[in-house]
């Protein structure tokens, strides 16, 4: 990436040192400085202004120093390929202005009303001239965040082969040292030497959107990792993901952050950075090469607030449900995937996590730009009882990062052969899962053998296949199906049910005999959402296990798991912490209630179900029901079976409590190994050692056959 980063750069360096024709103009809540530049192009440029005219950068306020990747529109040269691209900006009387090739442009937000000459100088020079590199005029320009809010900017529309729409937009960050000193419509997203960096972000289309009758779509923001850029992330880009929206639109954004630094061999060269989609220390200077991160700086959430503003002004310009919105990220994009929906749970139906190592990156040019993980510096992130969150745990999958105790649904996925020193698998990753598997927020964690790249793709949730053949759970697709205002279940302590895979300690690679291959905690749960009921008095919802997916290893490879079940994102059955709760598990197909206690709300006013037993779909969905008693009437046990199986372990025969219809025994892959008719006793000597699964017309058990 940073090879190509740097080709780019160099090839406009030799296209074509002064600065002329500057002239600026306000619009959209900002002003659009604009100049053409003559052979060679400057590294970076100063932008200073003043209430006057001015002949001399001493006599005014420097309020920008864009590189040259950033003047001129270095990351299209990179992702279109297209040497002749401009910038496409607001027009002074509205309309748009197509910029000239060789012209640079610099964005000023403005935080008052007033008016300015700008000039533009080469960095390192003070002489202003009038007529050639400041405006002619002053400049006037207004500051009402109601009437005239800041904008993004449409730079370039494609159809890609597979029929998708794309839409390319850029927008400029207002850049302060106080982080807090924002407008209104648009917060602060840059400390003040990087003021004015623009930023870009593609919209994919949905070949058929969702938006009969004026309904809403769904959105889904797309992180790449260290090595990409936005345009990798399209809608028919990177199969192994699928990453195609099927009823609304996808946002693949651009880490954008250009630094100067020094190379392991102590070249100082221009990189493209990397802000870990999160941000940088407050006090950090981008044009000192191998700038150090002090240890009494703070790390502020810069890129984090932009992808915010950008979200809301989606929301705002297309018809987008709020409530209906996603974020998937790779590698170091799942950290960034990762922070964001733990920092603003409410606003993240889902987001889907691929090669997540869950913390954060070190090497020497992002130690530049967060601190070492020794230092581990504080952020501007408070956790859930208003403590500041430091770096590391920022990126940990567990540690809130917001006041809201539940975070949206994440799906996690991390190949056992990752060697990456940053993402890849490690003991700390095993342990990220099993404290996850232990807290209940429903996150489903998965594991396989694949590497951090995919040089070829025949693993267990891939399988050399096509992306609309491989499994759906991490497909864009699926996450458009979920909302961030409804509950849903959290199925977990999956570790202490020894029918389910088990990852093992974190030690590299497969077949060695720590933990299983492949497998999931909680991957193989579905819920029906069109069917949950969240009132004050009650919460139901059908559950069950994958059984008849049209990709294999999408089904669940056992018929049977028990699993404990908290209510997540509750929206009205908010219970008080240790009020009394009754819970039953009902047979969707006969009514029949098969499990059935009481429980109490936990200090967190988190209710939990414990041990429910949850089979394949094949062979019944359940109905999980808590009601408060002091606020619902609840149903009569009457329906309720007793059955026990005794002796439990057995050897020759099991004995029921009651005569049954019929009675079936399946073995854990849901095989159907024995049957009887109207009988509470049934002969198991001849059946295998093993973990059985029986049902009757009235409720199912299990028992282990010696």
């Amino acid at each position: 990436m940073k090879n190509i980063f740097l080709t780019c750069f160099l090839f406009l360096s030799i296209a074509a040192s002064a600065q002329t024709n500057v002239r600026a103009w306000y619009a959209q809540g900002q002003v659009w400085i604009v100049w053409q530049n003559t052979m060679p192009f400057p590294e970076t440029v100063g932008i200073f202004k003043k209430s006057s005219a001015f002949t001399n950068t001493t006599q005014a306020t420097l309020i920008g120093r864009p590189f040259q990747f950033e003047y001129l529109p270095g990351t299209y040269f990179l992702q279109t390929t297209d040497p002749n691209f401009t910038y496409r900006i607001p027009a002074p009387g509205g309309g748009t202005y197509q910029l000239a090739p060789g012209e640079g442009l610099f964005v000023e937000t403005v935080l008052n009303s007033g008016g300015a000459y700008y000039a533009v100088v080469p960095w390192g020079e003070t002489t202003v001239t009038a007529g050639v590199n400041i405006t002619p005029n002053l400049v006037q320009y207004n500051y009402n965040p109601v009437a005239q809010p800041v904008n993004c900017h449409l730079q370039r529309t494609e159809i890609l082969n597979s029929g998708h729409k794309t839409f390319w937009f850029s927008m400029w960050a207002l850049g302060r040292q106080d982080e807090n000193s924002g407008r209104p419509d648009f917060p602060v997203m840059a400390n003040a030497a990087k003021n004015g960096m623009p930023s870009m972000f593609i919209v994919s289309l949905a070949l058929n959107p969702d938006t009969l009758n004026g309904k809403l779509m769904p959105m889904t923001h797309v992180f790449h990792g260290g090595g990409g850029v936005a345009e990798q992330s399209m809608a028919n880009r990177f199969p192994q993901f699928n990453l195609e929206p099927v009823k609304g639109i996808s946002v693949a954004h651009n880490d954008d952050f250009p630094v100067k630094t020094i190379t392991e061999d102590g070249d100082t060269v221009f990189t493209s950075g990397r802000s870990l989609w999160f941000g940088w220390s407050k006090n950090h200077n981008p044009f000192l090469a191998g700038y150090a991160v002090s240890q009494n700086d703070t790390i502020i959430n810069y890129t984090q607030r932009r992808i915010m503003w950008i979200n809301d002004w989606m929301v705002q310009h297309f018809p987008i449900d709020p409530d209906r919105i996603s974020v998937m990220g790779y590698s170091m994009g799942s950290g960034g995937a990762t922070v964001l929906a733990k920092t603003f749970p409410d606003k993240f139906a889902t987001a889907c996590l691929f090669n997540a190592g869950f913390r954060g990156a070190e090497d020497p040019s992002s130690i530049r730009i967060v601190g070492s993980k020794t230092d581990n510096l504080p952020t501007s992130i408070k956790g859930q009882n208003g403590q500041t969150v430091h770096i590391e745990e920022v990126f940990s999958l567990n540690v809130p990062c917001s006041d809201q105790r539940d975070f949206p649904i994440m799906r996690v996925w991390v190949g056992k052969n990752d060697i990456n020193d940053r993402k890849g698998w490690t003991p700390e990753v095993a342990a990220q899962f099993r404290l996850a598997d232990s807290l209940g927020r429903g996150a489903q964690l998965n594991s396989y053998e694949r590497p951090h790249t995919y040089p070829q793709l025949g693993f267990h949730w891939i399988n050399d296949l096509a992306p609309n053949q491989q499994t759906a759970l991490d497909n864009l697709a699926t996450q458009e199906l979920y909302r961030s205002n409804q509950s849903f279940p959290g199925f977990f302590n999956h570790r202490l049910e020894t029918l389910n895979n088990d990852p093992g300690t974190g030690i590299l690679g497969i077949n060695n005999g720590d933990g299983d291959n492949w497998g999931t905690w909680g991957g193989h749960h579905r819920w029906d959402n069109g069917s949950m009921i969240d009132e004050t008095g009650r919460w139901e919802v059908t559950a069950w296990m994958e059984g008849t997916a049209t990709f294999a290893n999408d089904n669940a490879p056992v018929f049977a798991l028990l699993t404990d079940v908290s209510i997540r994102k509750p929206q009205q059955f908010k219970p008080a912490p240790g009020q009394m709760l009754e819970w039953r598990v009902r047979d969707i197909a006969t009514d029949q209630i098969i499990q059935a206690g009481q429980i109490t709300v936990r200090p967190d006013g988190v209710v939990v179900v414990p041990q429910v037993f949850v089979t394949k779909e094949t062979f019944r969905k359940i109905r999980i029901q808590v009601y408060d008693p002091s606020v619902a009437v609840d149903e009569p046990l009457e329906k309720m079976s007793n059955l026990v199986v005794s002796p439990n372990p057995t050897t020759n025969f099991i004995q029921l409590t009651e005569t049954f219809d019929y009675i079936q025994i399946f073995d854990i892959t849901g095989h159907l190994t024995q049957q009887a008719k109207a009988t509470d006793m049934v002969d198991v000597s001849l059946l295998p050692a093993g973990l059985y699964f029986l049902k009757t017309e009235k409720g199912a058990s299990r028992f282990v056959k010696q």
